[in-house]
């Protein structure tokens, strides 16, 4: 697999910790509409109106605990770059797809732990567990067919990325790298108390709206970290101009608008110091698991 040419576009582009969950305008749209409905059963008596596609009525909830709304992580600056160039590794058995997640993992270890221990954090690494054709077996209760964060564990079903890239190898890459960056998004989260203090506030909202809009919170956050580990290991990896395109390609499929720019935003041009937190970060639906969907381009 040949490498990319280096990209001079991003040469100059200083990509600051700082920014990765920067505000964005609540979303209603018929994506969370339909969740809702698998949602309700699960979640305390509601007493806001069922969401709508043309809903636009922001989401009230309480206020946020330090370890969302000022966690250490926000402020630790840039993140270091471990050069490490995209894994040459064609993902075309189940062998080498986990041969590239392990070595993409590695990568992001060499990046995060620092910034972790800057942050005031014990750093660990992530187990990663790679199976082909099924869900990967946790104690976690997750449908089939998904990549998911469970515990400090990353669980990974390999057959969609050979699918996908016996279709269209380049896009494959792309997403391949979107997704494992965003489980280890999770595992940053989990590390500085961002998943524990989000559970805990979930149990305190009260309706279906507030527990989607702050999913949506904390999963555009993993995301934006993984665009974090991008942009910081753009020259090495590298990122063009061209595979930029891809990766916003593959991140949109499914998801809102805002956040696909956030994303676009993330990784090209890096976040604006000091506004990684969401003024509302997050909380999830009563779920312990954090996941995307297996097929390339899903994703809650």
């Amino acid at each position: 697999m040949k490498l990319r040419g280096a990209a001079a576009l991003w040469a100059a582009v200083v990509l600051l910790l700082a920014g990765c969950a920067r505000t964005a305008e609540p979303d209603a749209n018929a994506a969370a509409a339909s969740e809702a409905a698998k949602l309700r059963s699960a979640l305390p008596t509601t007493t806001t109106p069922e969401p709508t596609a043309d809903s636009t009525a922001p989401v009230s909830a309480p206020p946020q605990p330090a370890a969302l709304a000022k966690n250490p992580i926000y402020h630790v600056g840039k993140l270091t770059t471990p050069k490490c160039a995209e894994p040459q590794i064609e993902p075309t058995s189940l062998k080498n797809v986990r041969a590239y997640y392990t070595q993409y993992v590695a990568c992001l270890d060499k990046a995060w732990a620092p910034a972790i221990r800057k942050a005031g954090f014990r750093f660990t690494p992530p187990k990663l567990v790679v199976v082909m054709g099924q869900s990967p077996s946790s104690p976690c209760d997750v449908d089939d067919g998904t990549d998911y964060y469970c515990g400090d564990t990353i669980y990974k079903d390999a057959e969609p990325n050979l699918a996908a890239y016996k279709e269209d190898p380049d896009w494959a890459l792309a997403w391949m790298a979107l997704i494992i960056g965003h489980e280890y998004g999770h595992h940053v989260q989990a590390l500085t108390g961002i998943l524990d203090a989000e559970y805990q506030r979930s149990l305190t909202l009260n309706g279906v709206d507030a527990h989607l809009e702050d999913d949506r919170r904390v999963e555009l956050q993993a995301s934006c970290f993984s665009g974090v580990y991008v942009g910081a290991d753009r020259e090495s990896f590298p990122v063009t101009p061209e595979w930029l395109n891809t990766w916003n390609l593959s991140s949109g499929r499914r998801s809102t608008p805002s956040m696909t720019t956030a994303r676009a935003r993330t990784t090209a041009t890096g976040p604006p110091q000091d506004s990684t937190r969401p003024p509302r970060l997050p909380a999830t639906p009563t779920r312990p698991a954090h996941h995307w969907s297996a097929e390339p381009g899903g994703g809650t």
